[in-house]
């Protein structure tokens, strides 16, 4: 379990919506979505109304999401607001630009 001395400042505000909450948590909505069919948990009542227990609830629970995110990028947006790269991408661009230059050195 997260450490409550560890968990992200909560405003003050008596609900929450599914994207607040899940940014929160720092994780996405399908990744949430993912880990409560999984776990076989429900958070709120479903909808888009989530009360200050049920952010709390996720954030303890915070540590329980690893499976859902990607490790390299923490879920994480570029500029433009896309997903960021995956490791898996990152690194097939990677080799790519690695035989380039093997290729130009080679010359």
């Amino acid at each position: 379990m997260t450490n409550s001395a560890n968990l992200p400042k909560i405003p003050a505000k008596r609900y929450f919506s599914l994207n607040e909450m899940c940014e929160l948590a720092q994780i996405s909505i399908t990744q949430f979505a993912q880990w409560q069919h999984e776990n076989g948990v429900v958070v709120g009542y479903g909808g888009n109304n989530y009360t200050r227990a049920d952010v709390l609830k996720v954030l303890k629970l915070k540590d329980t999401f690893a499976p859902f995110i990607d490790t390299f990028n923490h879920n994480a947006l570029d500029a433009s607001g896309n997903p960021a790269i995956q490791a898996e991408e990152m690194r097939e661009e990677l080799k790519k630009m690695l035989g380039s230059v093997e290729k130009i050195l080679a010359s």
